[in-house]
């Protein structure tokens, strides 16, 4: 399974890798993407990692009760690396978070669960591996609750109806076996010797095929957001559309092709309507910022370069103006491009207007001015960009992207709105993958 990086709603990892956002389009598409899929971030795109993080929250639990509060996180860390050995060992799974230490370590064939940096799986797990990376997409599934999170009722019955009795029917009742091994401070493990079979039950647990109750669980807590989906049923529909065009974990996003969905949504009956209006805002926000993205990344390898000679490289890439942005349905995005900032709403706006007139010299223009807007917002921080006497001066040089071509900006998809993870969870939990 491919596994991207990470966000909650304004996460500053939202980013799209490579960039710290120096037009501010992160809020921007967090914001029209939260309207259809409100539970999910870039990377809680594993269904078996929510199965992994409840059982750890559960076992932390346990752990807790037996020794201790305050030792819940060290808990989960190593539960986190007893799950990967698992998934490596027994089930022979790769593309995992920590998949590459996981493998290496299992050369030995004995490995250590510790919260030690020299033990854990990831350069920092607590960052990068499910406690800093789902705990907050299964906060907004309806999984976990409170401070400190604890298992909401539904999560704590899948592990005690479903989970724990696996665990009893493999010879390990109640995974006492597990607390007892995750309440000590370090822990050996045999991988092929003594602790094969807990291994190997561990593995049974997380295996990449769903069982009906659990694709029904995961169904409505994942796909259709819990109880406390935001969406007001949005999210649901668009999983109704997405399930039966997916052939693999990737659906093809395009402008053309939310625009296609918010057609289908149109054609089931006016109830679809507030589905098919947030598609067609996504749609046309794509179509601005993705070649804006593009233009600017552009512009950080033409230090000294003239406007007038950019503006001729762009018309001669882009043509004499750019067919794919519609100024009438973007009219209506001023107030949500701007996210209650008019002058920036308003900045976008022209931007997409110079980008329908090929006037890009004044597209250049624009773009520098909202990377100044965003670099005084955050603290006066200096423009990554400025124009001296008709020329640029690049002042935070990046490697230089080139231009997409012409025939290219139809399609030019640059930005999750987390519509990825959606997509791979469905397929992940679409009834006919599973026997």
């Amino acid at each position: 399974m491919i596994l991207s990086p990470f966000l909650t709603d304004l996460d500053s990892r939202a980013a799209v890798k490579g960039s710290r956002d120096p037009l501010g389009i992160q809020s921007i598409w967090v914001r029209f993407g939260r309207h259809v899929v409100g539970n999910l971030s870039t990377v809680s795109n594993s269904v078996r990692d929510f199965t992994i993080l409840i059982l750890g929250y559960h076992f932390a639990e346990q752990v807790a009760e037996a020794i201790g509060p305050g030792t819940e996180l060290t808990t989960f860390l190593k539960w986190e690396q007893f799950a990967g050995y698992a998934r490596a060992n027994v089930n022979q799974e790769t593309g995992f978070r920590g998949t590459e230490r996981v493998w290496q370590n299992l050369e030995a064939n004995t490995v250590t669960l510790s919260a030690e940096s020299r033990h854990q799986i990831l350069s920092s797990q607590k960052l990068y591996g499910l406690w800093g990376l789902y705990t907050v997409p299964a906060r907004s599934s309806g999984l976990l609750d409170g401070s400190p999170a604890r298992l909401t009722k539904a999560a704590r019955d899948i592990v005690e109806e479903l989970y724990l009795p696996r665990l009893a029917e493999a010879g390990f009742k109640d995974g006492k076996r597990i607390v007892e091994l995750l309440c000590q401070e370090k822990v050996r493990i045999e991988a092929g010797g003594s602790h094969q079979k807990l291994l190997a039950a561990i593995a049974a647990l997380i295996r990449p095929s769903y069982a009906a109750k659990e694709r029904i669980f995961y169904r409505d807590h994942l796909l259709y957001g819990g109880s406390k989906d935001s969406t007001d049923k949005r999210q649901q529909e668009l999983v109704e559309l997405l399930a039966p065009k997916l052939s693999g974990f990737v659906f093809d996003w395009s402008p053309a092709a939310v625009r296609g969905l918010a057609e289908e949504a149109e054609c089931r009956g006016e109830a679809w309507n507030p589905l098919a209006f947030r598609l067609r805002r996504i749609a046309v926000a794509e179509t601005i910022l993705a070649p804006a993205s593009m233009l600017f990344i552009h512009l950080l390898g033409c230090d000294n370069s003239t406007l007038e000679q950019l503006a001729d490289r762009i018309q001669q890439q882009w043509g004499s103006k750019m067919t794919t942005v519609d100024l009438e349905e973007l009219s209506h995005l001023r107030a949500e491009l701007g996210g209650g900032d008019d002058v920036a709403g308003a900045r976008w706006v022209a931007i997409a207007q110079t980008m329908a007139k090929g006037d890009y010299r004044q597209l250049i223009r624009h773009l520098l001015a909202q990377n100044r807007a965003v670099m005084e917002q955050r603290g006066g921080a200096a423009a990554w960009i400025e124009e001296q006497n008709g020329k640029l001066k690049v002042s935070m040089p990046e490697e230089r992207g080139d231009l997409p071509p012409q025939m290219a900006l139809a399609s030019l998809w640059r930005f999750p709105y987390f519509l990825n993870s959606l997509a791979s969870v469905t397929f992940q939990l679409r009834e006919d993958n599973h026997g």
